[in-house]
């Protein structure tokens, strides 16, 4: 009986011996640069990343700068203010507009008009904001551009909405 057991033993450990050599993975070596297909992980050319991390080359390009002041004009949807003047002076934070941003609208020689603080984001294309010229009176925007135009739409809502409405925008850097 001692001995039944001890074969059982024996054998049991031979078996699970031989399933754990059986799935076994072998390691290569690879040369400099080569990369395996199959590999998690990041690389650029500066190096490799952490496992599980990831990167592709449409990468997230970084924000343009929109930082300090910028000039324009806009028009008003409906045409009853017509063109206009603007100026923003956006305080950016990487990809942020930080709230210490505002605006200058004006409309008929400075006799109309609408200023303001805002906030928003910057992306690589372009940004959006959303400010107030007071308790009642909100802006909201967004435009499309680089770090020398952005052309972009514009609204105000609430207790100014029946001035100012909405239009469009093109600025560019500097202010006079």
């Amino acid at each position: 009986m001692k001995f039944a057991k001890t074969l059982a033993i024996a054998a049991g450990a031979g078996l699970l011996s031989a399933a754990v050599m059986g799935s076994a993975r072998y390691v290569y070596a690879q040369d400099e640069g080569e990369v395996e297909q199959n590999a998690e992980g990041w690389w650029t050319s500066e190096g490799i990343g952490g496992a599980g991390e990831e990167s592709s080359p449409d990468a997230k390009k970084p924000p343009i700068d929109v930082a300090g002041c910028w000039q324009g004009t806009n028009q008003d949807r409906n045409l009853t203010l017509g063109t206009g003047d603007q100026n923003f002076h956006f305080v950016q934070n990487g990809m942020m507009l930080e709230n210490t941003s505002n605006f200058f609208f004006f409309w008929n020689g400075g006799m109309q008009g609408a200023t303001g603080t805002l906030k928003g984001s910057v992306s690589s294309t372009g940004i959006i904001f959303k400010g107030n010229t007071g308790t009642g009176c909100k802006i909201k925007g967004s435009g499309k551009g680089n770090a020398s135009q952005i052309t972009g739409k514009f609204k105000f809502s609430g207790t100014c909405k029946k001035e100012f409405e909405s239009g469009t925008f093109t600025i560019t850097p500097g202010c006079a």
